[in-house]
């Protein structure tokens, strides 16, 4: 019987994971302002535009299979609970397979994915073109950023938190230099910054391959790609059943990610100006959501060990332990953008127009962080439970909430209807989870 482990241990295991996740989870929409910065300052919004749109893109299809981390990171951490290392090597390598054959199937459907995601667009032509060059060149790197999710996942589910940093910091930190290299010293434009994500992404994978290799020989008694793990490894069942447990969080994202699309593609309703300034402003949510999601990430590694352990105790102990944390910092946000919100959309573009109309809807990123704390919080608890069908009933409950938002919202108040709406479905995730909690705690029983 597991024994019970107190606070000050519950918070030092927290900070091991929180801290590295929250720097490599930032490096990630630092990225996305990199971008901004760039594309900001180039002679016209068309290029900032476009790599929004294209970088939308890719979310809905990067996001629509990140099972491949979530679940992983959630399974992974409850087998090393359980001290199974057969099941870890296991769960990493059809990881990688199931990572491998989806990244394929996007580049041999690049020609439909990209016609479909055009038909719903209403943005200049000029800009639709752009876009559709940054999405032609940027979707050659699929297999390897969808690999870095289930080994990034897989070292995360240990607590291996620092080398998913400095994954993370290599693949962003080369993705910026190069794209600075392609666009001011070859003269690209939205394709510099797509070939530069690719570059980065592909090398990035064999970084995650390093740092696999040398966790499993340093802790297993087994190794992750020995005999003994890959032994039936192909064995179709085992697929089936991986799948099967994904399935529940793949709708959910699909429907995140659907709703986070939306939010793009209803802002070119307004015109090339909105639409550039809210990428800016979710940009700056983005940096929120990251930095939040490391604390969320923390609570799903500790709550997936110590229900490997079977301890209820030491999971409610590192939920309010995790979720503390989480609040002060997203209050930390809040007072950030309220003094210098202005100071980073004035960083971010010299564009007069964007810069105006960025400052009339800051004050949603104000608000932002204390509304979507509580979503991201019960997300990384329901993840690292495994919970996956109490997460895709109440993200389809929050989605036809925030459609019934948009249809009343949108023309009333224009682009305030807009974040209105997205603020309301951050709200319904956290209330649709909060009522399922005593569920988990029901799993990890004594």
């Amino acid at each position: 019987m597991p024994h019970a482990l107190n606070n000050s241990t519950i918070s030092r295991h927290m900070w091991q994971i929180a801290v590295p996740s929250i720097l490599a989870n930032l490096s990630t929409p630092l990225l996305g302002l990199s971008d901004s910065f760039i594309m900001g300052h180039l002679p016209h919004e068309r290029y900032l535009a476009a790599v929004a749109l294209g970088s939308m893109l890719f979310s809905i299809l990067y996001n629509g299979v990140n099972f491949l981390r979530m679940g992983t990171t959630g399974l992974a951490a409850q087998a090393y609970g359980a001290g199974n290392e057969l099941r870890l090597g296991k769960l990493l390598i059809r990881g990688c397979i199931s990572a491998t054959g989806i990244g394929l199937l996007f580049i041999l459907m690049q020609s439909l994915i990209a016609s479909a995601f055009f038909y719903f667009m209403e943005a200049e032509q000029v800009v639709l073109n752009l876009t559709a060059q940054y999405f032609s060149i940027r979707i050659w790197g699929a297999p390897f950023a969808l690999m870095n999710y289930v080994a990034s996942g897989w070292l995360l589910g240990m607590g291996r938190a620092k080398e998913v940093l400095y994954i993370h910091l290599y693949m962003n930190i080369s993705n910026i230099l190069l794209n600075f290299l392609f666009v001011y010293g070859y003269d690209m434009t939205a394709d510099g910054v797509a070939l530069g994500t690719v570059l980065s992404e592909t090398s990035a994978f064999f970084l995650s391959l390093y740092y696999v290799r040398r966790h499993s020989r340093r802790e297993f008694s087994i190794p992750v790609f020995g005999p003994a793990v890959l032994e039936n490894i192909l064995k179709l069942s085992a697929f089936k059943k991986l799948f099967s447990l994904n399935r529940d969080i793949f709708i959910r994202t699909m429907c995140l990610t659907m709703t986070l699309a939306s939010f793009t593609l209803l802002g070119t309703r307004f015109g090339t100006e909105v639409l550039a300034a809210n990428a800016v402003l979710m940009n700056l949510q983005n940096l929120t959501a990251y930095g939040l999601d490391g604390f969320a990430q923390a609570a799903e590694v500790l709550v997936g060990k110590e229900i490997g352990r079977k301890s209820r105790e030491n999971l409610r102990a590192a939920v309010i332990v995790s979720s503390k944390w989480a609040i002060f910092t997203a209050l930390a946000f809040t007072g950030f953008y309220f003094f210098f919100g202005e100071m980073v959309i004035n960083f971010l573009t010299t564009i007069e127009n964007i810069r105006a109309i960025s400052g009339e809807y800051l004050i949603w990123v104000i608000l932002l962080p204390i509304l979507s704390i509580w979503s991201f919080q019960l997300d990384g608890i329901f993840i690292g439970a495994t919970a996956g069908s109490a997460m895709r009933n109440g993200m389809i409950i929050s989605t036809i909430c925030y459609v019934i938002c948009i249809y009343t919202l949108l023309d009333l108040f224009g682009n305030h209807g807009l974040w209105a709406s997205y603020s309301i479905f951050i709200v319904m995730r956290a209330l649709t989870l909060v009522i399922k909690y005593p569920e988990i705690e029901k799993r990890a029983m004594r």
